[in-house]
């Protein structure tokens, strides 16, 4: 029997990885010998792909592939000393799979995903990770995601534009995570806004009894 699928964005979210993106980046930066930049750029750098935040920091095009390793392994190592679930994000996540199939929809990378199920006891929750590509948009990726399980029902979570439109680009009801790192413009996209991870857990608890 097919059940309600909660697709959640990970990273301001279910995760408050933004001292993780702040740190990571500086880092690269230095490695690869580049200026450094103003943190509210690095900021920023929290939620698009690798490949849409290389311009913000100035990354030369033809320094792009390292860019990305470096930041890859940078984050990889930094995960477990930085990064951290927002307050009631586990236990979010552990009242809403009985009701619902969980999924993650993020512009992160495969191994920073993994690493990051790694460090917060989360393998196992999660009936698919769908991760960034560079020849897929978000939309996308949610689309081929809702084709591979056709759920009876569905709903897109997350804190940024991108994460909103990919739901309304499928069809999706979408609740927006007012407590991540989007702007009041942004979160006015989605259909309900949840202020806080309870408020969140109740809205989603609404939906999954329909």
């Amino acid at each position: 029997m097919k059940r309600p699928l909660i697709c959640f964005d990970w990273d301001g979210t279910l995760c408050d990885s933004m001292n993780l993106c702040i740190a990571e980046n500086r880092r690269v930066l230095e490695l690869m010998g580049l200026p450094g930049v103003p943190e509210e750029t690095l900021r920023r750098c929290n939620g698009p792909t690798f490949e849409e935040a290389a311009p913000m920091l100035g990354i030369p095009p033809e320094r792009m592939e390292e860019y990305c390793r470096t930041r890859l392994a940078c984050a990889l190592e930094l995960v477990a000393e930085v990064n951290r679930l927002f307050d009631g994000a586990k236990e979010l996540l552990a009242a809403l799979a009985p009701h619902a199939d969980l999924c993650i929809v993020s512009n992160g990378t495969a191994p920073y995903l993994a690493r990051c199920k790694d460090v917060f006891g989360l393998h196992g929750v999660f009936l698919r990770t769908v991760t960034s590509r560079p020849d897929r948009t978000k939309s996308q990726n949610l689309a081929a995601l809702l084709a591979e399980l056709q759920p009876e029902r569905a709903v897109m979570v997350g804190d940024r534009l991108g994460d909103l439109m990919a739901g309304r680009d499928n069809g999706l009801p979408t609740i927006a995570a007012c407590f991540g790192y989007g702007s009041e413009a942004e979160y006015a996209v989605a259909d309900v806004r949840a202020r806080t991870m309870a408020e969140l857990q109740q809205r989603l608890l609404e939906f999954c009894q329909g």
